[in-house]
């Protein structure tokens, strides 16, 4: 008999008839952020998950630990910008340092 889940002979779903019968994990899906935690204007556009990971707060997307992590939250900075979803400050700080806010 074939699994109704992954269409295999033998797998490790098993058979209802079986004892190992076990449904699929649900998948875990990105989903965007609710009413109710919505960011406010003014409030930064990134927020740490994790130790050292960056995080968009209107979309989610994770900017990776490594070499290149200023350049890809610059980058993804400005195009919130260039939606007007976002600005840019750099009023305080140091030379070739920016900070974005949600508009």
């Amino acid at each position: 008999m074939t699994c109704q889940f992954c269409g295999k002979v033998r797998c490790v779903h098993g058979s209802p008839e079986d004892g190992r019968y076990a449904l699929a994990a649900p998948r875990k899906v990105a989903q965007p952020a609710t009413p109710e935690e919505t960011p406010h204007s003014g409030t930064s556009l990134f927020q740490f998950v994790g130790l050292r990971d960056l995080e968009c707060v209107l979309c989610r997307w994770v900017v990776p630990v490594g070499p290149y992590q200023a350049v890809l939250r610059f980058t993804h900075g400005m195009l919130r910008v260039k939606a007007g979803e976002a600005v840019e400050i750099r009023r305080g700080l140091p030379a070739g340092a920016v900070r974005f806010e949600i508009a």
